[in-house]
């Protein structure tokens, strides 16, 4: 729940760059928060990276959409006893490119994709190389995401599927 946090000030950081303007209480709330140090200054240094790179492409809603698919596949990888919908995600994904622009050329569109998908995949590393130390947290935090309403979350119902590590064999070339 901290990565959120902490990724959602990087990101209204961002907007803040980018011009636009809270409203005064969060001025006022900002000056008087503490500056984050350690492990949750990283958190936010990181989370401002991916949101400076994401922004030629992605409006800051997308962005934020964005980071927290990356939160529900770190806890994925990071904790047994959850994992991701593939539906869901499959939903959220397509949700993040309805909210491009409307007018675009399919070379666009395959475009916005595949970069969805790659700042996906940072976002959820990140994620993941900043909670290795602090996992056992990390993985009770989601786990109460989860246990809210299913519509919430990106987590699939029940236990976890094991993926088969086992190497597929080869099937031989008939003559």
């Amino acid at each position: 729940m901290q990565t959120l946090r902490s990724l959602t000030f990087a990101l209204a950081a961002a907007a803040l760059v980018a011009g636009c303007t809270p409203k005064s209480d969060a001025k006022k709330e900002a000056a008087t928060a503490p500056a984050p140090v350690g492990k949750d200054a990283a958190r936010q240094e990181t989370g401002a990276l991916l949101a400076d790179l994401m922004s030629p492409t992605f409006t800051v809603e997308q962005q934020g959409r964005i980071l927290n698919m990356g939160y529900f596949m770190a806890a994925s990888s990071l904790c047994a006893d959850l994992e991701v919908d593939p539906q869901k995600m499959g939903r959220a994904v397509d949700a993040v490119l309805t909210l491009g622009p409307p007018e675009q050329t399919d070379a666009e569109k395959a475009h916005q994709r595949d970069a969805v998908i790659m700042f996906l995949g940072m976002a959820s590393g990140a994620m993941i190389g900043s909670h290795a130390d602090d996992k056992a947290q990390f993985c009770e935090d989601a786990a109460k995401v989860k246990g809210g309403a299913p519509e919430t979350h990106l987590f699939a119902a029940g236990t976890p599927s094991d993926p088969s590590t086992a190497p597929v064999p080869e099937t031989p070339a008939k003559p």
